[in-house]
């Protein structure tokens, strides 16, 4: 009987030791070793006066949107960019940039200047 209850707890307890732990991700991973390297770029070209805002997805090109990345451009030294398909690491660098952007300008810039060309749009026509 002793023996039995001794195997018992040995059988529980070797069973409670060999679970897997989930996989996470540990930051030296080499993936995010190197989106963080991207994002210490966007950060240093920022500080260097590269200023380009990623719309990360499709965009259709009207009239108005050409007029709105000259708008950018002009009046406030950023560059819309676009991009369909990035890949992860343009990815990183692109949401770091809008972020760096977004601090300086506040984080509705887009919706803000997107309101601005608008009004100077329709003076235009």
């Amino acid at each position: 009987m002793k023996y039995w209850i001794l195997t018992f707890v040995i059988f529980i307890f070797g069973c409670k030791n060999n679970r897997e732990k989930p996989t996470t991700l540990e930051m030296n991973e080499p993936i995010l070793i190197e989106c963080d390297s991207m994002t210490k770029k966007a950060e240093a070209d920022f500080k260097n006066g590269i200023r380009e805002y990623d719309i990360l997805g499709t965009v259709v090109m009207t009239e108005f949107e050409s007029f709105y990345w000259k708008f950018m451009e002009e009046k406030y030294k950023v560059l819309i960019k676009a991009n369909d398909q990035p890949s992860f690491l343009e990815e990183c660098y692109a949401e770091s940039m809008n972020y760096e952007i977004e601090k300086v300008y506040g984080v509705d810039f887009i919706e803000r200047t997107i309101k601005e060309a608008r009004i100077e749009f329709k003076k235009q026509k």
